[in-house]
């Protein structure tokens, strides 16, 4: 606790109070912390089983393809004796008595010219409706199936049986469109990634009833497919029953069409209700990754500290070309090092930063440590969002010893032993960099070093270093790791890399763009490169991380 010469402020004695506080403040920390961890616990629950779920959704649609070419392949068995077909056909549709009510089958060549049903009496044309197989068409009352598979006909006629009755024109109708509709109930799933303890009663009635439809938007889907399915089967059992009492040997050869046929539907039903499945696991993955990012902002705002106080941090960085990205043109806008400082800023707006500038070089970077060193100025942190990246497979093989991403923290020594003794070309410096960065370390300077944004094949070769904190980048909410950064044991800490470029006014009301999310104004639109000045989407890096740990670090030792 805080003490003062004198506790009596305007008559109060403030000694209480601030005890009190700061006990309210811990009490608080504590609950917001059960809190954010239960989350996190359903955080990796839910990643667990969207992992599972999509081992489940894509073996279904890998069966189902496989069951569409099953279908596709057994199409083309060929029946030689069209005659038979034609006279058996014949025979089906006078069982069902279709042929008064407009009904016709025709089994034709895809090269012909014109059409004959099996009463050989000329059909008009029906080459808009070309298919692999054969179909059933209303309203014009019409089955076709090709010369190259015959059979598919007499399924086409049990579609005519129900598409010939009153209501059946309607249910053929829906029962083949409504399959196109079972992706829609996922659309809920997106309900989920809103903040729904914000809405007023009202609202959040509807929100709770469209939320039950989403977290059911498998089952509907799948529901989607069952007048479909259950159309399906009765063409095909009525198929199969007139070939059970009229031919047996064609009810066997017809079953090898039907049942890869009806079993293609069954599992692209089945197929789409886990991908619709998957987006709801995804959106509940986005909605507490939202949560939790929420909830860490706000619990920062709570934070109660002396903006008066003024830490000491250096910034080695590169302060010459501009190399960050803002507007749509997708060129160079912003100088790397005043970007990184716009991050440190947000939360630590009366920091005194005392820049270093470098050349992107190792010799650069040595000669900044060297000059802080020298200066004795006692720096609250430093922050380096450069790296000197290597592909981990290639150190390997440079210093002849077996590592990977999970266990460079284990062999660090062996790793830097071997490699100062390397004929690697910077080798001499890098060595420097990181004794100066231990030394420095040593004396109780907070040091951030940015992982790197070369992916988990990677490695910062600063990294190394004893006793600093290598800050990879967390996505857009904070929660999960990038996919960008580099992913190793010697990453300490991982804080949120991605932020959302905004168009903003500046104090002058001129357009300006926000590249840190706190509203305001870090580089004026005059200053950048576009003439249309659209604002990139995103700016993201782990040079963006490094910064943000530091002052997350800071905050906390100005409110000790």
């Amino acid at each position: 606790m805080n003490t003062y010469a004198d506790f009596n402020i305007g008559g109060k004695d403030m000694r209480y109070q601030k005890l009190q506080k700061r006990l309210q403040k811990n009490t608080y920390a504590k609950k917001e912390r059960d809190i954010y961890l239960r989350k996190i616990s359903l955080l990796k629950n839910n990643i667990t089983d969207l992992k599972k779920e999509s081992v489940v959704a894509f073996s279904l649609a890998g069966a189902a393809v496989a069951c569409n070419i099953l279908f596709r392949g057994l199409t083309k068995i060929r029946y030689s004796d069209i005659d038979k077909i034609k006279k058996l056909a014949r025979k089906m549709t006078e069982k069902y008595q279709l042929r008064n009510k407009g009904f016709r089958a025709v089994i034709a060549d895809k090269d012909s010219e014109t059409f004959f049903d099996i009463y050989d009496k000329p059909v008009r044309s029906i080459k808009n409706k070309i298919t692999r197989c054969g179909f059933y068409t209303l309203p014009a009352n019409v089955a076709v199936a090709w010369k190259d598979s015959p059979l598919d006909l007499f399924h086409e006629i049990g579609h005519a049986v129900s598409g010939s009755k009153k209501w059946g024109y309607k249910w053929h109708y829906w029962c083949h469109k409504l399959p196109y509709f079972s992706p829609v109930p996922a659309a809920f799933a997106l309900v989920n990634t809103s903040e729904k303890d914000k809405k007023t009663p009202a609202v959040q009635k509807t929100f709770n009833i469209v939320q039950k439809l989403k977290d059911c938007s498998h089952f509907i889907g799948m529901a989607l497919f069952f007048p479909l399915l259950a159309e399906e089967f009765n063409a095909s059992r009525l198929a199969l029953s007139f070939f059970k009492s009229n031919d047996k040997k064609l009810a066997l050869k017809s079953m090898l069409l039907y049942v890869p046929a009806f079993g293609s539907y069954l599992v692209n039903a089945f197929a789409v209700a886990n991908l619709v499945k998957i987006l709801n696991k995804k959106s509940d993955s986005i909605y507490l990754q939202k949560s939790l990012y929420k909830q860490s902002q706000d619990y920062e705002k709570t934070l109660k500290f002396d903006n008066a106080i003024s830490p000491k941090i250096a910034v080695i960085d590169e302060y010459r070309y501009p190399v960050v990205k803002i507007d749509c043109d997708n060129k160079p806008d912003m100088i790397h090092g005043e970007a990184v400082e716009a991050f440190i800023k947000k939360g630590l707006p009366n920091a005194q930063i005392h820049r270093f500038d470098t050349n992107l070089d190792e010799i650069s970077i040595k000669n900044a440590l060297d000059e802080i060193i020298k200066s004795g100025i006692k720096y609250d942190a430093i922050n380096i969002s450069k790296s000197s990246d290597i592909k981990i497979s290639d150190l390997a093989a440079l210093i002849g010893l077996n590592i990977n991403a999970q266990n460079l923290k284990d062999n660090k020594e062996l790793i830097k032993e071997k490699f100062f003794a390397s004929p690697f070309k910077e080798a001499k410096d890098i060595k420097d960099i990181i004794n100066n960065l231990e030394l420095l370390a040593s004396q109780g300077v907070k040091i951030y070093v940015s992982a790197g944004n070369k992916g988990k094949d990677y490695l910062n070769l600063y990294t190394l270093a004893d006793n600093i904190n290598v800050i990879g980048a967390a996505n857009k909410y904070g929660v999960s790791k990038s996919n960008f950064s580099c992913d190793n044991s010697l990453v300490t800490r991982w804080c949120k890399g991605i932020f959302k470029i905004k168009k903003v006014k500046n104090s002058d009301g001129k357009t300006a763009f926000d590249i840190n999310e706190d509203g305001k104004a870090d580089i004026s639109a005059i200053d950048t490169t576009s003439k249309l000045k659209f604002p990139k989407r995103y700016i993201f890096g782990t040079s963006f991380a490094a910064p943000n740990a530091l002052v997350s670090d800071l905050k906390k030792v100005i409110e000790e």
